[in-house]
């Protein structure tokens, strides 16, 4: 980290001193441990801390690495990695290297050698438990009667409603038209368009009218409005500094567009309490300038305490994963078992309510990733199925539309407490269910009758005030960005953020939140400019981080 990286806050530099310590120290007892023949402090320090201790866990193991050569256009590394029982799989010449896999045993030898310049830890972190459950199962068909949706949809279509989408970008396509108005490009493609194919996904659940289908897969608000904001590429990866600037810029433009709800479907398993999180401070914003947060719980159950940040903030919207099994009875409906559950860190009960999730059908993006990973999900030409709590918190998003066109002085705290006071109760006893599982019908009729007006949700919460550290929002989940603009990938972690700035929460948390400009940044519909989001580090493939592999966006079943 460059001087110009070091947090200013006294309190900052402790914590990442200390972080830096321990870490050192730990890595030092790794290869003591790992060292089998010569080796030196210099091997210890081209290889990151958490790739060895992952090393000393697993010598046996695989690993995912990426290798930086001394000398590109040599072979020795590549040899050196065949040598101790590694496979390379993929030449990286951008940044003069290769990936490949090697045992844990061997990494030490390999970063020693006068041949490397640095090693990285190049694998997903965790995995979700959720790929492959469902694959053979056919697309759902049934879930809007489930939940009483076209009742609700005779009385709201959510047109002139806008529902921003914090996510991989979408690409436009009939079922959208020209309802996707505007969007903000935070990633180096600086266009705006899905490459990942998850945000086109949740585009469709949202607001797709099913034109291409002739009504057959139609999402739930048919009329409103999309405000696209990504913030990932073609891996899914981001980091949570981009996701709070996307954030920023949703409540900077939320009275142009009539942002009423933003979708989020992003989640990291950091446990800091939501009182001084910098990403739960973000989403309290976002809420406290009108806009229902609706956040997908995450995809890591059915254990406690697994509930995604930032659904573990008590005033978002949290959504689980319903299980309908693809039937209309209501007597074998579940908790999905791979849906996120509380208590939350602080403990907190969260979900707040749960939401089809299993193989809905929405919008594919022809050529993206998980369009090529998994071609089996396509349902003919123009849709794909998919499963997970972000196809759930996009159902909850697509209702709040129908909500706030059906009474668009609609208080948030009143639309949560509706959402989640007419849910269907058949599941309310049940680990996991929150309040139980969405009535659209039974959510509009209250809006109708004003039934929660004076039961309004979130009565008594106590704000944060994101003056925590900007690691703690990312738990165990990073991307490398070349963060010093020397063409050498470098992993984002600590008090910076992916273009290398130093990050001190006491110096955004305040006034940056208010007024109708966000910081020096200028935007339009179809992306974005500004000299601190252009240059070198953000240029090509300079952004990659395969320790997301888009698991992050809590709807990684599409097979």
């Amino acid at each position: 980290m460059s001087a110009l990286a070091i947090p200013t806050d006294s309190m900052a530099v402790r914590l990442a001193t200390r972080r830096t310590v321990v870490a050192l120290f730990a890595a030092l007892a790794v290869l003591a441990g790992l060292m089998r023949g010569p080796s030196s402090l210099a091997g210890l320090l081209r290889a990151d801390p958490e790739l060895l201790r992952t090393a000393s866990t697993h010598p046996g193991a695989a690993l995912p690495v990426i290798v930086r050569e001394t000398v590109p256009a040599s072979d020795a590394a590549e040899r050196l990695v065949r040598g101790v029982g590694g496979t390379v799989t993929h030449e990286l010449p951008i940044i003069g290297g290769f990936s490949a896999l090697v045992p844990g045993r061997a990494l030490p030898a390999l970063a020693s050698s006068p041949d490397v310049v640095k090693v990285w830890g190049d694998g997903k972190i965790h995995m979700s438990n959720v790929q492959g459950s469902y694959s053979s199962w056919a697309p759902n068909t049934v879930w809007q009667k489930v939940i009483r949706l076209p009742q609700a949809q005779s009385a709201a279509t959510g047109a002139g409603v806008s529902v921003a989408l914090l996510d991989t970008g979408v690409t436009p396509n009939a079922d959208l038209g020209s309802r996707i108005v505007a969007m903000a490009d935070f990633t180096p493609d600086h266009d705006g368009i899905d490459r990942f194919g998850h945000g086109t996904h949740m585009a469709g659940i949202i607001a797709g009218d099913g034109t291409l289908s002739a009504g057959s897969y139609t999402g739930v608000a048919m009329k409103a409005n999309i405000v696209s904001v990504k913030v990932a590429g073609a891996d899914g990866s981001t980091d949570v500094s981009v996701v709070i600037a996307g954030l920023q810029w949703i409540v900077t433009h939320r009275t142009q567009y009539n942002i009423r709800v933003l979708n989020l479907s992003f989640g990291t398993d950091g446990l800091q309490s939501y009182l001084v999180d910098p990403l739960d401070y973000a989403v309290e914003r976002a809420w406290a300038s009108g806009i229902l947060v609706v956040v997908a719980a995450g995809n890591r159950g059915p254990s406690a305490g697994t509930i995604n940040k930032p659904g573990d903030d008590p005033y978002v919207v949290t959504v689980g994963a319903a299980d309908l099994r693809n039937t209309i009875e209501k007597s074998d409906d579940t908790v999905a078992g791979f849906s996120s559950i509380g208590p939350t860190q602080d403990g907190l009960a969260k979900p707040d309510l749960i939401a089809p999730s299993i193989t809905i059908v929405s919008d594919r993006d022809p050529g993206s990733t998980i369009d090529s990973l998994y071609p089996s999900a396509r349902v003919g030409d123009y849709y794909f199925k998919g499963s997970g709590t972000s196809q759930a918190a996009a159902v909850i998003s697509g209702v709040a539309a129908l909500m706030f066109q059906a009474n668009p002085a609609l208080s948030l705290d009143v639309a949560k407490a509706t959402l989640v006071g007419t849910t269907t109760k058949n599941l309310l006893t049940m680990v996991g269910a929150g309040t139980g599982l969405v009535d659209a019908y039974g959510a509009m009729n209250a809006v109708f009758s004003s039934t929660f007006v004076k039961a309004p949700a979130n009565v008594g919460l106590t704000p944060g005030n994101g003056l925590g550290n900007l690691e703690g929002s990312r738990g165990t989940l990073h991307v490398y960005a070349d963060l010093n603009g020397d063409g050498i990938p470098d992993l984002v972690t600590g008090e910076v953020d992916v273009l290398g700035q130093p990050w001190s929460g006491g110096g955004w948390a305040g006034n940056s939140w208010s007024g109708n400009e966000w910081s020096s940044y200028v935007f339009d519909a179809n992306g974005w400019t500004g000299n601190s989001w252009s240059g070198t580090s953000w240029t090509g493939n300079s952004w990659s981080g395969n320790s997301w592999s888009g698991n992050s966006w809590s709807g990684n079943e599409w097979s």
